[in-house]
């Protein structure tokens, strides 16, 4: 018998560090609605064989960052204990006798997965359980709420045909499939036709191999057609080749030739601007040269400043200005002489006349009126001319006056200018007299036109290259023309004459034609060869031909034997099969039948099973589906299916029954003889029954189970115990 010991729940569901003792026989475990009952049974099972899906609803809830569980059973005399962090997959199992470890394991176990590891631990599993699959164990030993009936895909009937066999290593039915299938790949060509598939390709091969037979004759003749052709298209190409080559390294020399000539054009045309530049440069220094020789006699004339000779020039006409001013001020400054002895004379003319007047009176009273006349005349007349020449001196006395005051000013300003301009000239000539400074400018005269002339040289020598660079450039130019001209006979040879421009583009146009041709020649020279190699390719060997012919006879022979064997072997294996599937229902069905009997006190005797899984009920002789009973029965009908089931599969391993209240729907008839027949079952098989209802406590004989009851909060009322 193998039978459940413990299960350790450190963090699983609700379960914080609860552990569950079961006993062989009969386990009774009671608890109220969402005490915990289904989770303890899918620890179990997901511990064991792993979760597929849905394990996320057993990670606590208060986030403590774990979910595992720990699963103990024993057997044969050992015991296995096996824990599962369902978080990561982890698993670490051990198999013991007594205190010898007779093996250990620890390693990820996914479901889903394919390692090393997994497939370690799952024949492990199947050597103990007689399966590794979970979905196996949730539809035979494992039994849930509201989940008597076996449900699954094609894949999960499959195996547990395999299981009820008793041979699961051998699939007859991937047996009988992969026969099949050989023989409808040597009997049937796709679509489905009645035709011998591999003899009709082998005989099409054969019709092949004699088409190529008489290709290959007739290719042989083409063969040395296009060899021919293509040995005279070969020499066209090798000769054309080798005419372009010569062409193109003479028309490169040729070209080469043509750039140095053209480099020497522009080497020349530099070396003449730069000849001609260097000439005028040094006739230019010469004439700098021949200035200078005049300028060096001159002394300080020459080097005074520009402009020097107008301010000299405003000197000497200062001074003399100055000079004729103050002689023009001191002729103002004596009145002349012969006014003063005519004012004189004028003056004594009066008394003169007076005196004859008055002597006519006394010596000559005739003539004293005309006397007296006279007198009064000369008076008046001396009378008007003093007025006037009062007047007149006085104009003139104002007259000088407004002259000597002009005068005065500017001389004055001129002594002021001349004393200036004085100040300036003695700077570069020293103290010198206006009549000397006169000389030095007629002096001046001359040495400004030198300097002119030599400034307009400098000027001009400014805008030009110096001398030195000059020279340097003209013998670099000089240099580089030896070596084009150097160059240009290395490449063409002394003495040739090079051929134009114009001939050089004609002869790379026939060049280029000459390329096209040759390159046109190769496209058909290719074009022949891919038809060689088309045409060799059909040419094969005859002998070999031959021989693989004779291969195909002898293969058309051995197809046609293995096709009576293949055909012979599939009908006898698939009467085998069905043969031994009608034993295995028959053996299930009469399980089924004796647990339903037991299930429902006699009521029920007779159920089948088919091919895929669907029961039927016999009443009244007559056989039904199950749907077309109560829920009660049909609860009845499964769990006696699953029993038998389990039963059979545990063969000499016995295996547990894990019962998570089946008997919901029953009444209290159908559960006294549900429980009767568990206490039947668990005199060779464990069972552990998960209820709800406290009552199973107070049947009669359940004092003889081993009865857990867990409280609301997910823990065993006190020690796990026999009441």
């Amino acid at each position: 018998m193998l039978w459940i010991t413990s299960v350790q729940l450190p963090s699983f569901g609700r379960f914080r560090g609860e552990q569950f003792t079961f006993r062989p026989g009969m386990n009774l475990v009671c608890g109220k609605n969402e005490a915990g009952k289904s989770t303890i049974l899918s620890a179990i099972a997901g511990t064991i064989f792993g979760f597929r899906k849905d394990k996320d609803r057993f990670v606590p809830w208060s986030g403590s960052g774990g979910c595992e569980a720990r699963v103990s059973f024993a057997y044969d005399g050992r015991e296995m204990t096996i824990a599962r962090d369902f978080l990561t997959d982890r698993v670490q199992a051990a198999e013991r006798s007594g205190d010898k470890l007779l093996w250990s394991f620890e390693g990820k176990v996914s479901p889903a997965g394919r390692s090393s590891e997994r497939e370690e631990y799952l024949t492990k599993i199947e050597d103990v359980w007689g399966f590794a699959e979970g979905d196996i164990f949730r539809n035979s030993v494992f039994v849930g709420q509201r989940d008597l009936k076996i449900e699954g895909d094609g894949a999960l009937t499959t195996r547990i045909k395999q299981l009820l066999s008793g041979f699961s290593e051998m699939d007859y039915d991937a047996v009988v499939n992969s026969l099949e299938k050989e023989l409808y790949e040597l009997t049937r060509r796709p679509g489905g036709r009645a035709r011998d598939r591999e003899l009709e390709e082998v005989r099409a091969r054969m019709a092949e191999l004699a088409e190529t037979w008489r290709t290959a004759s007739r290719n042989l003749e083409e063969n040395g057609k296009i060899e021919a052709e293509l040995a005279e298209l070969q020499g066209a190409i090798d000769s054309g080749r080798a005419d372009l080559e010569k062409g193109e390294k003479y028309l490169q020399r040729v070209k080469k030739y043509h750039e140095a000539e053209g480099r020497e054009v522009g080497l020349r045309k530099e070396f003449d601007r730069i000849r001609t530049e260097l000439e005028k440069v040094e006739a230019l220094e010469a004439q700098r040269v021949e200035i200078e020789k005049k300028l060096a006699p001159l002394g300080d004339l020459a080097k005074l400043p520009a402009g020097f000779d107008r301010t000299i020039e405003a000197y000497c006409t200062a001074s003399e200005r100055l000079e004729q001013l103050e002689d023009e001020m001191a002729g103002l400054s004596a009145e002349p002489r012969d006014v003063r002895k005519v004012s004189a004379g004028l003056l004594f003319s009066p008394i003169l006349a007076w005196g004859a007047a008055v002597l006519a009176w006394f010596f000559m009273p005739k003539t004293a009126y005309v006397m007296t006349g006279i007198a009064v005349f000369a008076t008046l007349a001396v009378a008007v001319y003093a007025a006037r020449s009062k007047s007149a001196r006085n104009a003139d006395a104002s007259r000088r006056q407004g002259r000597a005051d002009g005068l005065s000013a500017e001389i004055g300003r001129l002594r002021n200018e001349a004393a200036r301009l004085a100040e300036m000239v003695s700077k570069h000539l020293g103290d010198i007299e206006p009549a000397s400074a006169r000389g030095i400018l007629e002096e001046m005269e001359g040495v400004e036109g030198v300097v002119v002339e030599h400034d307009q040289v400098a000027s001009a020598l400014r805008v030009l290259s110096p001398l030195d660079d000059l020279k340097n450039q003209h013998s670099e130019l000089a240099r580089e023309l030896a070596v084009v001209r150097e160059a240009m006979e290395s490449f063409v040879g002394k003495g040739f004459t090079a051929m134009s421009h114009e001939e050089f583009a004609a002869a790379e146009e026939k060049m280029q034609r000459l390329e096209r041709e040759v390159k046109e020649k190769e496209r058909l020279c290719l074009v022949k060869k891919q038809e060689l190699a088309g045409l060799r390719a059909g040419v094969q060997d005859l002998e070999a031909i031959a021989e693989e012919g004779e291969e195909l006879k002898l293969r058309e022979q051995r197809l046609v034997r293995r096709t009576g064997a293949l055909r012979l072997a599939v009908e006898l294996l698939r009467e085998t099969l069905d043969e031994y599937r009608a034993t295995y229902l028959a053996r299930l069905s009469s399980e089924i039948n004796g647990k339903l009997y037991n299930l429902t006190a006699g009521r029920y005797r007779e159920a089948r099973l088919d091919d895929n899984f669907n029961l039927t009920i016999g009443a009244d002789g007559e056989l039904r589906a199950v749907e077309a009973y109560s829920c009660g029965v049909q609860d009845q009908a499964y769990l006696a299916s699953r029993l038998a089931l389990g039963g059979i599969l545990s063969r000499g391993r016995k295996l547990p029954f894990l019962l998570d209240d089946p008997l919901v729907n029953f009444d209290d008839e159908r559960k006294t003889s549900v429980l009767a027949t568990f206490n039947l079952i668990s005199a060779a098989h464990q069972v552990i029954l998960f209820v709800h209802d406290e009552r199973y406590l107070r049947l009669k004989g359940a004092d003889l189970w081993n009865r857990i009851r867990i409280d609301m909060k997910g823990k065993p009322d006190g020690q796990l115990h026999l009441l």
